[in-house]
C-alpha cells in the first residue's frame, strides 16, 4: 500500500501532467484557431474562454496540485538523504515558479487587459495581435514547467521505491577510485559505512569486476553481479555490521585481512540473529587504492 508521501507524490504527478496537458492543448492548436479568425471574434472567443476557466474545477486542479508541490518541496529539503527527494523537490519548484508564479504575474494579467478592450474598437487588431505572441509564449513556458515536473515525480517516485537513490549511485560509479580506500585496513571501515546506509552501489564499488566470494555453504560466487545479489539481500534483511582488523598481511600490491565481522541481521520471523564474519585478499589498483578480489566471510568461524 502507499503511504501519505507516495500518495502525495501521485497527486502531484497526475495533477501537473494534467494542467500541462490543458496548457498544452491552447498552445499547440486552441491559439493558433483563434488566430486564424478577425480579431473581433478571436477577442470575443478568449474573453469568453478567460470568464468561463474561473471555476472552482479548474482552480482545485491548478492550486490543488501546487499546495501539494508546495508540501512536497519541504518534506524533501527535510529529508533530503532520502532516495528521489532531489527529484522530487526539483519537480515541485518547477510547477511552483513555472506554472502558478507564471500564470499569476504573466498570463493572468495579459487576461485582465484583453478583458477591457472592446472588439468592435479601432485598435483592437493590434492589441489581439500583441496578446497572441506575449500570452502564447508563457502558456509554451508554463506548458513545459507543468508536464517536466510531471516527469520529475515519477523518477522521484520510481528512486524512492528503489533499494538505494540513483544520484548516490551515480555519483558512486563513476569515481571508484575515491570511494575505494588508499590504506587496505581501511577496506572494512568503508564497507561497513556504505553497507550500514544500504548504499549497495558504493559496497560494489570496493570489489574488482571478476571478484570471488565464499559462501557459507563453501561455493565461490565470481563478479560483481552474483556478489550483489547475495550482499543486497543480507541489506535487506537490516543487517548492519560493526567491523575490527585483527591482522594485516602485505606482499606487494596484495593485501590479506584478519577481520572481526560483527552484526547483527533480522530473519523472516523478525529476531534479531548475531553474524559474525571473514577473511579479504585485496589488490592494490593502479591509481593506488585497494579492492577486494577474495572475501570468505566464514573462513575465521
Amino acid at each position: 500500500m502507499f503511504d501519505l508521501k507516495s500518495i502525495l507524490i501521485v497527486v502531484s504527478a497526475l495533477g501537473s501532467g494534467l494542467v500541462g496537458g490543458i496548457f498544452f492543448a491552447f498552445s499547440s492548436f486552441i491559439m493558433k484557431a483563434l488566430a486564424r479568425v478577425p480579431p473581433a471574434q478571436g477577442i470575443a472567443v478568449m474573453q469568453s474562454i478567460n470568464l468561463t476557466v474561473l471555476n472552482i474545477w479548474f482552480f482545485a486542479v491548478l492550486f490543488g496540485t501546487g499546495a501539494c508541490c508546495l508540501v512536497l518541496g519541504i518534506s524533501s529539503l527535510s529529508r533530503w538523504e532520502k532516495p528521489g527527494a532531489g527529484y522530487l523537490f526539483a519537480g515541485s519548484l518547477l510547477y511552483l515558479i513555472g506554472t502558478i508564479i507564471v500564470t499569476i504575474a504573466c498570463n493572468v494579467p495579459l487576461n485582465d487587459a484583453l478583458a477591457a478592450v472592446d472588439p468592435s474598437s479601432a485598435d483592437a487588431g493590434r492589441v489581439w495581435t500583441d496578446y497572441l505572441k506575449k500570452w502564447t509564449a508563457w502558456n509554451h513556458l508554463r506548458t513545459g514547467a507543468a508536464l517536466a515536473a510531471a516527469a520529475l515525480f515519477i523518477v522521484g517516485l520510481c528512486r524512492a521505491a528503489s533499494p538505494f537513490d540513483f544520484a548516490r549511485a551515480k555519483a558512486s560509479s563513476p569515481a571508484m577510485s575515491t570511494i575505494s580506500p588508499h590504506k587496505s585496513e581501511d577496506w572494512p571501515r568503508q564497507f561497513v559505512e556504505h553497507f550500514n546506509a544500504g548504499d549497495l552501489g558504493a559496497v560494489m564499488s570496493l570489489y574488482e569486476p571478476e571478484a570471488h566470494f565464499v559462501t557459507r555453504s563453501g561455493e565461490t560466487l565470481v563478479g560483481r553481479d552474483a556478489i550483489r545479489k547475495v550482499l543486497g539481500g543480507l541489506i535487506e534483511t537490516k543487517t548492519q555490521f560493526q567491523s575490527r582488523v585483527v591482522r594485516t598481511a602485505i606482499v606487494g600490491d596484495i593485501a590479506q585481512l584478519y577481520t572481526d565481522f560483527e552484526g547483527t541481521k533480522v530473519d523472516d520471523a523478525g529476531k534479531t540473529i548475531p553474524v559474525r564474519k571473514a577473511i579479504e585478499v585485496l589488490r592494490r589498483q593502479p591509481a593506488g587504492s585497494w579492492k577486494l578480489i577474495m572475501g570468505d566471510p566464514n573462513a575465521r568461524e
